[in-house]
């Protein structure tokens, strides 16, 4: 059969329902500031910054600087000081990247330790205590008397209390039995004001 020419009207019509399919088609695909499914992949030394307005940069995951060649992670303040950053500034094999939380004056306030494991920072005290009965805090008042007083910094929900309690009948009554020697241990979680209450 012959092939009919199209006419102009033709032509219109065929642009106008090649249009129509195109508009739908690009109405169901996802905006696109969305990743619906799959990962997201950046390689060969890409990183990922999320900037301010300003040009400030407040995330950074990728080759980061100032070592070139080191994938890390850093967060940034607004005003570009770093608060949490995964890195160690070096690209030697064997070094681990350490975890830092900083201040706003830009102090450790939380680092570990990649060489032995645990925390390098904060240095946390051992407190030491006396051994023997005879060296514990005495009274021999009949009635309740303060021998020990804290004020702590409220740092946790909960205060762990462990407390041992030596009496002989000298002063008040003893924990159990007048007249006899007994040793009592107290352990017990102590909700602080305002937090949750203890668990155990």
């Amino acid at each position: 059969m012959a092939t009919i020419p199209q006419d102009l009207n033709d032509r219109i019509r065929r642009l106008e329902s090649e249009l129509r399919a195109l508009t739908t088609a690009a109405n169901r695909r996802p905006a696109m500031n969305q990743i619906l499914h799959g990962d997201v992949k950046i390689g060969e030394g890409g990183s990922l910054s999320v900037k301010q307005p300003g040009g400030a940069e407040t995330f950074r995951v990728g080759e980061v600087g100032p070592i070139a060649g080191e994938h890390a992670l850093v967060v940034r303040r607004r005003d570009g000081s770093v608060a949490l950053s995964i890195w160690n500034g070096t690209t030697a094999e064997g070094q681990a990247q350490a975890v830092r939380i900083k201040d706003a004056q830009g102090h450790e306030l939380l680092s570990e330790d990649v060489v032995a494991g645990g925390l390098a920072r904060p240095h946390l005290p051992i407190p030491m205590s006396p051994a023997q009965a005879v060296d514990w805090p005495s009274t021999s008042s009949t009635s309740w008397t303060d021998l020990q007083v804290a004020w702590p910094e409220a740092q946790h929900p909960c205060l762990e209390v462990f407390a041992q309690a030596v009496g002989n009948g000298n002063g008040g009554e003893p924990p159990s039995g007048k007249g006899t020697v007994v040793s009592q241990l107290l352990a017990t979680m102590v909700p602080i004001p305002g937090w949750r209450s203890p668990t155990s």
